[in-house]
């Protein structure tokens, strides 16, 4: 026997409120105090509970799953041309690019071109900042000649910066936890609401379609009607999750 989850909670809770609707059900309820303020307040209790995990929207993913394939694309084609042109017409400034450098595979790619297009940064700064001064500006212009512009590099740095941020914003650890706070007595006051009404429900409904309905008995493969209890999920049964809850939202809003 496994514990409840929340949403076979809230699946029960659903069934049983949709249950005491029916005349049927709610009759011999009432001779126990059952009356609409109960029912309006097991689907407030819901609503509390249900308005807790569906207005939360995660922030988008920041990492493009197709980045890793981009910069490794990047550094095939501009590696290439970028070694080709600098050996030929800047064999010192090609020394200090491709240092230690090649091309790589998997996630080395993203150090492989953080490294080239940092050091290609460096190159038309004056001597006396690390650079090359005209001899740097020039093999720059060259290079945007044979298509290595401004604009390509930065095409690589975006792609990087894929990697380097957070994936979305940093969370707030102390709302975090009092939202779980507030989520936690939601869910237990709905739950007890649950247990107060089923367990009299149990006790005042004999009728076996009635006590089908409300999500006490089930039927097996095989034909034959068990109970189901409240505190435990019987493990032959389907686990119930979040979908059941999204699916009745709009009803539990109304």
């Amino acid at each position: 026997m496994a514990k409840l989850t929340i949403g076979q909670k809230a699946e029960r809770v659903l069934k049983l409120l949709i249950a005491l609707r029916n005349p049927r059900i709610a009759a011999p309820l009432a001779g126990h105090g059952f009356a609409n303020a109960d029912l309006d307040e097991g689907w407030t209790l819901l609503k509390n509970v249900t308005r807790t995990k569906l207005d939360f929207v995660e922030a988008p993913p920041n990492k493009d799953p197709d980045a890793l394939r981009a910069l490794d694309a990047w550094e095939n084609q501009w590696f290439v041309i970028g070694d080709a042109t600098l050996k030929r017409h800047a064999p010192e400034i090609h020394a200090q690019v491709f240092r230690n450098l090649s091309q790589t595979d998997g996630m080395a790619v993203i150090v492989s071109v953080g490294t080239f297009v940092e050091r290609l940064d460096t190159i038309d700064r004056p001597e006396w900042d690390g650079g090359f001064g005209q001899a740097g500006k020039d093999a720059r212009s060259l290079l945007a000649q044979r298509g290595l512009t401004e604009q390509v590099v930065d095409e690589a740095k975006a792609l990087l910066d894929k990697f380097r941020n957070v994936d979305g914003p940093i969370p707030d650890l102390a709302k975090i936890a009092a939202e779980d706070e507030s989520f936690e007595k939601a869910e237990a006051a709905l739950w007890a609401w649950y247990l107060e009404w089923s367990a009299i429900a149990r006790r005042a409904i004999t009728q076996r379609s009635l006590l089908r309905q409300l999500g006490f008995l089930r039927t097996t493969p095989s034909g034959k009607d068990v109970d189901v209890t409240d505190d435990e999920a019987p493990e032959d049964a389907p686990a119930a999750h979040a979908p059941p809850l999204r699916d009745d939202a709009a009803a539990i809003s109304a």
